[in-house]
């Protein structure tokens, strides 16, 4: 991920909420192999990811490359804890309304004196050289903005200090300004939203990230501005291939 935004380019991020170790495997290798993704994410919130497959899955990915991520169920400390100590790169909190939260995730992810973290490195010390103190402070935090409230206070959550960026759940967002539920959107408000997150972020010096389930729409976000997209998702991609066998037999 600090790859591409060095080399001037968005992260393209993959999601996942199938628990399965062979899917992951097969993903991780396939979009490591021809250059199709730099993250790839396990949602603890709507996936069915529980704790000894949530270790699978980060063996899996980071063994070719990628880095793994995890979308949390909540700002808790003992679950961003354990996944921290599993060696995922970075953390999406969703639900964060305001900048105490904020500030709460960038605690729960870091170790005394700068935050509250437990030390108990499961997987992060497992090569010699590891230093899991050190490479606390890269993981990413990312603040999800997905409700009226975190909008109207982006700018607040944005200049939380040591929080990495502000990650927009268009689907969430848009229920709660009364859109309905979708995703990929294109309602003017929810293009009202995104720029007034990438001006919370400009301002602040952070990163705006967005989900999105089809790689077209994702494109359209990097060119808005966003640093992190998500371009590939398990489920819509699998309904996707079925649509199309459909209609290829009328």
């Amino acid at each position: 991920m600090r790859r591409a935004w060095a080399a001037g380019r968005a992260a393209r991020n993959g999601w996942l909420t199938v628990p399965d170790p062979h899917l992951v495997e097969v993903i991780a290798a396939y979009a490591a192999g021809h250059d199709v993704l730099d993250a790839l994410t396990l949602d603890l919130q709507h996936g069915l990811f529980d704790r000894a497959r949530s270790a699978d899955a980060v063996r899996a990915i980071a063994a070719h490359g990628l880095a793994p991520l995890v979308r949390l169920p909540a700002v808790d400390e003992s679950i961003i804890g354990f996944v921290l100590d599993l060696g995922v790169r970075g953390v999406i909190a969703p639900m964060v309304s305001d900048a105490a939260t904020a500030t709460e995730l960038v605690a729960a992810c870091r170790y005394p004196p700068r935050g509250r973290r437990s030390f108990g490195p499961l997987r992060t010390a497992l090569r010699p050289g590891d230093d899991p103190i050190g490479s606390a402070d890269e993981v990413l935090a990312f603040a999800m903005i997905e409700t009226s409230d975190a909008l109207a206070r982006a700018d607040e959550i944005a200049a939380a200090p040591g929080l990495d960026g502000l990650f927009v759940g268009p689907g969430d967002l848009g229920v709660a300004l009364g859109l309905g539920p979708a995703q990929d959107r294109e309602e003017p408000a929810i293009h009202d939203a995104f720029r007034r997150v990438l001006a919370a972020c400009s301002g602040a010096g952070k990163r705006a990230a967005v989900h999105a389930t089809h790689a077209e729409y994702a494109a359209a976000r990097a060119a808005d501005g966003f640093a992190l997209v998500t371009v590939w998702s398990d489920v819509p991609a699998v309904l996707s291939t079925l649509d199309a066998a459909g209609r290829a037999w009328g």
